[in-house]
């Protein structure tokens, strides 16, 4: 072990602390995962996606009833306990692409079970294959409305 006097690990100290090109930057949320005060109120979180080769990349998606669809097509579930806050601020989850729920951060035991958002994520599908029709009235009014027009533009003209 070194033998060095006080002076001299506090002069080594003071180097390291004073050496201006090892500050470390802190990490930064990205910006398409941010989702901002309006956004949230509408319950839209932040999603950052960690793909099967290790990238990351980061979007904002609507949760409705415990369930959400990524921009790729793909559906996943969350109850919400696995939500953490970015610099307090920014709701994110962290979704692998391959898993149905993402990633527990505070969870210290074994992984949760994976079935818990199957009921969720089946009856997004649902909603999301069952298309509203539209109403046929609309374009009946419009032909009426139209109709109603020419008849008022040939009273007034003198049906010239």
């Amino acid at each position: 072990m070194d033998d060095k006097n006080l002076m001299q690990k506090v002069d080594e100290l003071h180097e390291l602390l004073s050496n201006p090109e090892e500050k470390k930057k802190s990490l930064k949320l990205m910006r398409k995962a941010k989702v901002r005060k309006a956004k949230l109120k509408k319950g839209w979180i932040g999603i950052i996606q960690i793909n099967e080769n290790g990238n990351l990349s980061g979007e904002k998606v609507k949760a409705e009833d415990f369930a959400y669809k990524v921009k790729k097509g793909n559906y996943h579930a969350s109850d919400g306990s696995v939500k953490v806050w970015w610099n307090g601020k920014h709701p994110v989850l962290f979704q692998p692409t391959w898993r149905l729920n993402p990633i527990d951060l505070r969870k210290k035991e074994g992984e949760k079970n994976e079935t818990y958002g199957q009921k969720y994520v089946m009856a997004k599908m649902m909603k999301d294959a069952i298309k509203v029709k539209q109403k046929a009235g609309n374009f009946l009014i419009w032909i009426l409305v139209a109709v109603a027009g020419f008849v008022i533009y040939s009273l007034i003209t003198g049906g010239k």
